[in-house]
């Protein structure tokens, strides 16, 4: 790397890049927009080249920019990859707290579960489950919350990075004995909206898919807890939308929605972008992941 070029000044370039906006990368990196707009600064100085131009659309690469990235990004890859072989994480002897935010539905399914798991890995330190709140995605950036499981958010800030854990079909879990066996019949009946906490109060995506066909559910009661909606549901011939992975074991069925009206909602890890490749973070989601998944194969 020539002299005159800064190691960290392309790492805030190749952010940049990915981005295209000097708020979410400040946000990313902890760092105020003006000292983010100081470093391009320096960069278009360094570089001999405006690197990039407003837009509509935010900020736009140069060709130049276009050009050099690819070789910048796969510099810093190997940098970074020969720094980390140094790198010694041993969380057995990890003692910082650990907080995890779980969306409501993932707490009631899981949350023993993964508590007795986390806790026989991080066996030092004090860990703590924490129901899905509005401000979670903040409190992950903010570094308050470790790390989170929620449901994919497209409209998610470009802060969080969220990890892939399964991909989740999307139906209506009736009791056993229900009158209900198609998904036509799921519209004509009373329905329960079920809340998680984060995601469909905002983002409710089978609803939009829903609107599309001129399409919605009878909801005639809302519940956040997931042991009331299957009393309901087995009480009053209810319905309920659910993930099919988190589906009871027995005393109901499951009545897919048809293709053309599937969503196959990812179910991810949140963590603040910048800790993606944190060794900590990546031992959280390797034990969540294992968590999920065997729920999905249960």
């Amino acid at each position: 790397m020539h002299k005159e070029h800064d190691y960290n000044l392309l790492k805030v370039l190749v952010l940049i890049y990915q981005y295209r906006s000097l708020t979410t990368v400040a946000a990313v990196l902890g760092k105020t927009e003006s000292a983010i707009s100081k470093h391009l600064s320096k960069l278009r100085e360094q570089l001999g080249d405006p690197l990039f131009v407003r837009s509509s659309n935010g900020l736009e690469p140069t060709h130049y920019l276009e050009r050099i990235i690819p070789g910048i990004e796969t510099g810093l890859r190997s940098v970074e990859q020969a720094l980390k072989r140094g790198e010694a994480f041993d969380e057995k002897s990890y003692e910082k707290p650990i907080v995890v935010a779980l969306d409501n539905l993932s707490i009631e399914c899981f949350g023993t579960e993964l508590l007795v798991a986390l806790k026989s890995v991080f066996c030092r330190s004090r860990v703590e489950l924490r129901t899905w709140r509005s401000d979670t995605y903040q409190s992950i950036v903010d570094g308050k919350t470790d790390i989170g499981i929620q449901f994919f958010n497209e409209d998610c800030s470009k802060a969080v990075y969220q990890a892939s854990l399964i991909n989740v079909e999307i139906g209506a879990v009736v009791a056993s004995n229900s009158h209900v066996e198609s998904w036509e019949q799921v519209f004509e009946n009373p329905c329960v909206f079920f809340e998680i906490r984060g995601w469909n109060e905002t983002n409710h995506r089978l609803i939009k898919q829903m609107a599309k066909y001129d399409l919605s559910f009878d909801y005639q009661v809302k519940l956040d807890n997931l042991s009331v909606a299957l009393s309901m549901i087995q009480r009053d011939n209810y319905s309920v939308v659910l993930s099919k992975h988190l589906m009871p074991s027995s005393g109901f069925r499951f009545v897919p929605f048809p293709d053309y009206m599937q969503t196959f909602t990812p179910v991810v890890t949140c963590m603040k972008q910048s800790n993606r490749q944190n060794p900590l973070h990546q031992k959280l989601h390797d034990i969540i992941k294992s968590i999920v998944n065997k729920k999905g194969e249960g």
